[in-house]
C-alpha cells in the first residue's frame, strides 16, 4: 500500500509532483513560516514584558518578607532560650537557615533568586516536593481553623 510523504508518495514508483501543485505548495509555506515567526516573536515579547512584571512585583514585596522572616527569626531565638536539649538544637539551626535565607533575599536580584530555585529543584526534587506536601497540609490545617 503507497502512502503520502514530504517527498512524493511511499512505497509506489512514484516520487515527482506536479509542477503546479509544487509552487503554490512553497508560497504557502513561506506565509505559513512568516505568521509562524511573527507569532513566535510576540508570544516571547509577551513573556518578557509578564516576566518584568513579576519580577518588579516581587522586588517591591522583598522588604515586607524580610521583616516577616526577621521577625519569625526573633520568635525563634526566644523559644530556643526556653528550651533544652534537642529542641534548642533543633531551633537553633532553624534560626540559623532562615537567617541565611533572608539574607540571600534581602541581597539577591530577583533573577538570581528564580535561578537558584530552579538549580535547587533540578538538583534535590524529592525535599522540594516534600517540603510543597508540607506547606500543604500546613495551609489546610490554618485554612480549616
Amino acid at each position: 500500500m503507497a502512502t503520502v510523504t514530504e517527498g512524493g508518495i511511499q512505497g509506489s514508483s512514484f516520487t515527482g509532483a506536479s509542477p503546479n501543485i509544487g509552487t503554490s505548495d512553497v508560497s504557502t509555506q513561506g506565509s505559513d513560516t512568516g505568521f509562524a515567526a511573527q507569532g513566535k516573536e510576540q508570544v516571547k515579547r509577551v513573556t518578557s514584558v509578564t516576566r518584568d512584571r513579576v519580577y518588579h512585583q516581587v522586588d517591591s514585596r522583598k522588604d515586607d518578607l524580610i521583616k516577616g522572616l526577621q521577625g519569625f527569626v526573633s520568635t525563634l531565638e526566644n523559644a530556643s532560650q526556653n528550651s533544652d536539649g534537642f529542641s534548642q538544637q533543633v531551633l537553633n539551626g532553624a534560626v540559623g537557615y532562615i537567617r541565611k535565607v533572608s539574607d540571600r533575599i534581602e541581597n539577591g536580584s530577583t533573577e538570581e533568586l528564580m535561578q537558584d530555585a530552579r538549580q535547587f529543584i533540578r538538583e534535590k526534587p524529592a525535599p522540594f516536593f516534600a517540603g510543597c506536601v508540607a506547606l500543604g497540609f500546613l495551609a489546610a490545617r490554618i485554612l480549616k481553623e
